[in-house]
């Protein structure tokens, strides 16, 4: 059984790879190769479609979503912590998509790095790497109560 489980981590680590390697392919992101220069901070912002560029962000963290959702459960195999961590992916979203297109709609008026690493927690899975750590000393400390 854990063969198993951790070939299932492996398979889904290997998936969000693959979303990465194709992110041209599968999604619609003007801003990948603005965010790609080298001095994109001087630079005016693309045109951009906002419900396509919404709709495109939200199915490619969706998708990070559920492959981080099938890793943490595989990794501990606990109903709360999904629940918990589907909670914590859906209020990152929300409050990081909501800042990211104010700051798009105003000319990146909280500023260019922020904008950039905003996106980065929306298009990247990163929540995956804050919560397994997160679990596993939350899991570890409970022990030693």
């Amino acid at each position: 059984m854990r063969i198993l489980k951790i070939a299932g981590i492996i398979v889904c680590l290997f998936l969000l790879v693959l979303v990465r390697k194709f992110e041209t392919v599968l999604f619609y992101d003007p801003l990948l190769s603005f965010f790609k220069t080298v001095n994109f901070n001087h630079l005016d912002v693309p045109p951009f479609d906002s419900a396509k560029l919404i709709l495109s962000l939200f199915f490619r963290y969706a998708l990070n979503a559920i492959l981080t959702l099938s890793i943490v459960y595989l990794w501990f195999g606990d109903k709360k912590v999904i629940r918990l961590a589907f909670w914590i992916l859906t209020a990152g979203f929300v409050l990081f998509g909501a800042i990211y297109f104010f700051s798009l709609h105003t000319h990146f008026s909280i500023g260019y790095m922020p904008t950039f690493y905003i996106r980065r927690f929306l298009i990247q899975p990163i929540f995956l790497l804050l919560l397994i750590p997160a679990i596993y000393w939350k899991n570890k400390t409970r022990n030693f109560n």
